[in-house]
């Protein structure tokens, strides 16, 4: 089906790019699952402003804190697959700037891996027979850390993706204007907290603020790949 527009592009997309398509956009959705329940349920929930308090929620509360780290490594292997598959879709596209966002995000999946190892490292804590609450809070301040200055590469990820997008036949432009600006507000969000340019509670509100269309770009574009993946199933696509 052909548009009349440059914000909705016409839907090309070969079989081999539906595949990797299905693949990235179900694998995102499982990720989008998994970090909505690891962060915004589980260690939301976990986590308070005093470090005894936390201990207290982690000693009560320990098949959830599993639970949530089992989450944090269903986002971590499904980050690295979502690199390789999206690298494939895109690779007609721009191959050497589909290879340097591929090869962006699994920059940062492997800094949030080092951050999630910070999150194991409280289990042999919890484990034994005094836990000490300084030590566990200092684990998590160093998760947040890891994981935030991993966002700042995550948001150049984006613009990538924006990018290859906007200049995909198979992907709308609009998706693409939404990537660049999720990835510009997670870049310019996450480096402005690591330089301290602005107060914390701003940047805090901000964020808030910001969270929904930020996790949309990405949200939209595996539903996108996900439905136009499968509708190209059961009609003629280009080989």
């Amino acid at each position: 089906m052909y548009f009349n527009t440059t914000i909705l592009k016409p839907m090309q997309m070969n079989r081999r790019e539906k595949k990797q398509g299905i693949v990235a956009g179900i694998s995102l959705i499982f990720m989008a699952i998994a970090a909505g329940f690891a962060y915004g349920y589980a260690h939301s929930n976990l986590v308070a402003g005093s470090p005894e308090i936390t201990l207290q929620n982690l000693i009560a509360n320990k098949s959830l804190f599993l639970a949530e780290l089992a989450g944090w490594s269903i986002i971590f292997i499904t980050d690295l697959v979502v690199a390789i598959a999206l690298y494939l879709f895109f690779r007609s596209t721009s191959k050497q700037t589909a290879a340097l966002t591929a090869f962006i995000r699994i920059i940062y999946t492997l800094l949030l891996g080092i951050a999630i190892y910070q999150l194991y490292r409280i289990v042999p804590v919890l484990s034994s027979l005094n836990p000490d609450a300084f030590e566990i809070s200092t684990h998590l301040h160093m998760f947040e850390k890891l994981w935030s200055l991993g966002l700042v590469v995550f948001g150049l990820h984006l613009i990538g993706l924006g990018y290859l997008s906007v200049q995909s036949t198979s992907v709308p432009k609009l998706l693409g204007y939404l990537l660049y600006f999720g990835g510009t507000c997670y870049t310019v969000l996450h480096g402005a907290r690591h330089l301290s340019l602005f107060d914390e509670q701003l940047l805090v509100s901000v964020e808030k603020f910001l969270a929904l269309p930020m996790a949309l770009a990405e949200i939209l574009l595996a539903f996108w790949l996900i439905y136009f993946g499968s509708r190209n199933s059961n009609s003629k696509t280009r080989t």
